[in-house]
């Protein structure tokens, strides 16, 4: 817990999950993402935000995702897609009949 930089605090009310990246202050109700933190207490829009966050070396990953994998894709790690060979029809080989003309 630490005090709200939106409001005058005399105690601690905002709590921030570093693991998930989300702050909530429990005496003004706000919260949300680090980018609406910054956005809210500088006054500016994402994209403001996104490069006030990059001056400050916090953002080193895109914004709203994550390097690593999604858990439970263990068939999306084992799967591979095959190029496409050679001059075969596009979807599947049906040609309608105004293309066959």
């Amino acid at each position: 817990m630490t005090a709200c930089p939106l409001h005058e605090d005399n105690t601690p009310s905002m709590s921030f999950n570093t693991d998930k990246g989300l702050w909530k202050c429990h005496s003004c109700g706000k919260g949300g993402d680090s980018f609406s933190l910054i956005m809210e207490k500088e006054g500016t829009d994402f994209v403001g935000a996104r490069a006030l966050a990059a001056s400050l070396a916090f953002a080193t990953r895109d914004a709203g995702g994550g390097d690593e994998r999604v858990s439970g894709s263990s068939y999306a790690g084992r799967r591979a897609v095959s190029p496409r060979q050679g001059n075969r029809p596009r979807g599947g080989g049906y040609t309608p009949a105004w293309r066959r003309r």
